[in-house]
């Protein structure tokens, strides 16, 4: 039996450990949360209690095991990274550090181990779909992406509650998105460049530009436009941009910190009885045969009897990505992104079944 080490414990890191479990994996979670950890418990896992705030200690703890997961706050993004150099331990993380994962090639490959990282939905999943586009069209004019974890229903104040990181949510709302435009790569302010898209089902939707395309950028060098949008309800977008000019983002020293009050706040937003979906429609348009063509890939998935959707997508991915590395070792180590993944068929379809165990089901068109 496969052992298999999990960093952080919070939700989404548990729903992949029990996907894992599933497969016959001897799992083991990490963390220094004693609520986190008493949940891992409650599902039956192994723990260990620990901080892992050093690529040192984290080189320690992962050393004896076939792969380890990253489910760590995004700062810890890179550490974890190189705890895992150190320690010649293959990784799948699934945290959005701000550090550019690709810096690690090198030292990848003269270790000899392999890191998937960004292996969430999106970036993740939506990098995998983004690669099959890529090999599907002799030549690709456009990749866009949109994304989004909303409620079921639009409720005031912002329709939307915070089934992640207030923090990271936050960052997210203030970092520049880069986007390619004609060949030419554009940084671009976040929260703009809104359109409205349809899913059936839902009422007044917009996408906006958010910091998504991560590796993409690098590894789809030969595509025209390329850009991430995050899906929220109409008008949502405004909103957070009053907050945001009144100052309610800001970090001060001192007792008022306007940016803690305002995660607090964003903590305490909760739609009783009303489930969250995950929306997601990665488009690609090209030449096949000469001809022009457009290929769309969507997901829409609602939260179970015990897991929001924005957990099953994002641990079911992570679960995926890492199932994948431990039946097909690479011969050699890198930086394995989902896109490149995604470039080989069989790999995708690889992916999309596992997902499809637990019915994230992503449907095709062609038009």
């Amino acid at each position: 039996m496969e052992k298999v080490v999990i960093l952080g414990a919070g939700r989404q890191g548990i729903t992949a450990g029990e996907f894992l479990h599933n497969k016959k994996t001897d799992i083991t979670f990490i963390d220094i949360n004693d609520d986190n950890l008493s949940l891992a418990k409650r599902e039956g896992f192994k723990t260990v209690k620990k901080s892992m705030n050093s690529k040192e200690v984290i080189a320690k703890e992962i050393k004896r095991y076939s792969l380890a997961l990253s489910a760590l706050p995004a700062r810890l993004g890179r550490i974890a990274h190189l705890g895992a150099i150190m320690a010649k331990t293959n990784m799948v993380d699934v945290s959005y550090s701000e550090d550019d994962p690709l810096e690690l090639n090198s030292m990848c490959k003269k270790y000899s181990i392999t890191i998937i990282p960004d292996a969430g939905i999106a970036p993740g999943t939506s990098n995998l779909l983004c690669g099959q586009l890529y090999k599907s069209f002799d030549k690709t004019e456009t990749i866009k992406i949109y994304v989004g974890g909303i409620p079921e229903k639009n409720f005031p104040p912002f329709g939307y509650e915070v089934t992640w990181s207030p923090e990271d949510l936050i960052s997210e709302y203030e970092r520049k998105a880069k986007i390619r435009m004609n060949f030419k790569e554009m940084v671009v302010e976040p929260l703009m460049g809104i359109e409205y898209i349809k899913f059936k089902g839902f009422g007044a939707l917009e996408a906006f530009y958010t910091d998504g395309l991560r590796t993409l950028s690098k590894k789809l060098k030969n595509v025209r436009n390329l850009e991430e949008k995050t899906i929220r309800y109409k008008g949502h977008a405004d909103k957070i941009k009053f907050l945001s000019q009144m100052g309610y983002f800001e970090k001060k020293a001192g007792n008022t910190n306007p940016r803690d009050t305002t995660i607090e706040l964003f903590k305490k937003i909760k739609y009783k009885n009303l489930r969250d979906v995950l929306l997601m429609r990665v488009i690609g348009e090209g030449y096949i045969n000469g001809k022009k063509k457009r290929i769309e890939y969507s997901l829409i998935d609602f939260a179970d009897n015990k897991h929001s959707a924005m957990e099953r997508t994002t641990g079911y991915s992570l679960a995926s990505f890492s199932f994948w590395l431990l039946k097909n070792p690479q011969k050699r180590g890198s930086i394995l992104t989902p896109e490149e993944i995604g470039m080989n068929e069989k790999h995708f379809s690889e992916i999309l079944s596992l997902l499809k165990e637990n019915s994230i089901k992503i449907t095709k068109k062609i038009l």
